[in-house]
């Protein structure tokens, strides 16, 4: 069953993410995917495997439906709400959309409780919001550092 809630709910993130204009161009998005795909995997990794504060189960369906989730639903997540806060959208906007995204991931962490994927030990929904928001926060420095290696700006004189 888990398996099944979590594709509807990767389905449901990758609409929104063809849905919503995007700012980058293709290059810097599978740049910027691959970014997070390296970062999530290796901060799901330390937190399950070496500190076992968010152990994952061991089950072969939930194997698969933690793999939807890391590598679909959370990076997705994470790009888009990049993408937002790249684009020229008043700033009041930008951080409310960003913040709906960290709510919506932390909505995913709820569900993963639910269905039994991870448990919290050592940890917590505001550790994790802050995990997320850092995590946004960082793949946007990087974003903004990669946009403006290709126009050119850090050439030296």
């Amino acid at each position: 069953m888990s398996i099944a809630v979590l594709a509807m709910f990767a389905w449901l993130v990758m609409i929104v993410f063809a849905i919503v204009p995007k700012g980058f161009t293709l290059t810097e998005m599978v740049f910027l995917y691959f970014i997070i795909g390296i970062l999530t995997i290796t901060q799901f990794t330390i937190l399950d495997v070496n500190l076992h504060w968010v152990p994952v189960t061991r089950s072969v369906e939930g194997s698969f439906a933690i793999y939807i989730c890391r590598f679909i639903v959370i990076p997705f997540q994470i790009l888009l709400s990049v993408c937002i806060l790249n684009s020229h959208m008043k700033a009041k906007w930008r951080w409310v959309l960003s913040a709906t995204i960290v709510i919506s991931l932390c909505l995913g962490d709820r569900i993963y409780l639910w269905t039994g994927l991870i448990t919290f030990q050592r940890w917590n929904q505001l550790y994790s919001a802050l995990m997320y928001v850092v995590s946004i926060a960082l793949v946007w420095l990087i974003a903004r550092w990669f946009v403006c290696l290709e126009k050119g700006e850090f050439k030296k004189t």
